[in-house]
């Protein structure tokens, strides 16, 4: 039996020697794995840093391009406020001289009564001055101090 007891411890101490062994193995393709890993990781890190700034770059790019579409439609809204009130004025403008038209060619009884006492005085005027043309000797100029 004692046979059997030292073949035992001999199986068991060789066991123990096969598992450390096969831990070792284990233990160094684990760390062989884990640089590999932490390689990736890097070149991964590095990429994703790439693209992280070429994306903030795009993104201030945008936010220029945003701001500046902002200010082109406050100034366009300007653009289109002055082009409404500019309407509005051609409009008022437009109403004024239809009035005045109006007034003009259908004067009250009071302005065509003005209007009537001009003309009559005006062609007045005319005939006298005429008149006096006509009569003038020749040779004769009138002189008036300047």
């Amino acid at each position: 039996m004692n046979i059997y007891l030292i073949a035992s411890a001999i199986i068991a101490a060789l066991a123990i020697v096969v598992i450390a062994i096969v831990a070792i193995v284990a233990a160094k393709n684990v760390k062989e794995t884990m640089a590999s890993v932490q390689t990736t990781v890097t070149r991964v890190e590095t990429k994703v840093n790439t693209v992280a700034d070429k994306a903030n770059g795009l993104l201030d790019r945008t936010n220029g391009i945003a701001d500046d579409a902002e200010k082109k439609l406050q100034a366009f809204d300007e653009f289109t406020k002055t082009a409404n009130n500019l309407e509005r004025s051609t409009q008022h403008l437009d109403e004024s001289f239809q009035k005045v038209a109006f007034e003009v060619s259908n004067p009250s009884e009071k302005q065509q009564k003005v209007m009537n006492q001009a003309s009559v005085v005006t062609e007045t005027i005319a005939r006298i001055v005429y008149g006096f043309k006509k009569n003038k000797p020749k040779g004769h100029t009138i002189h008036t101090k300047k």
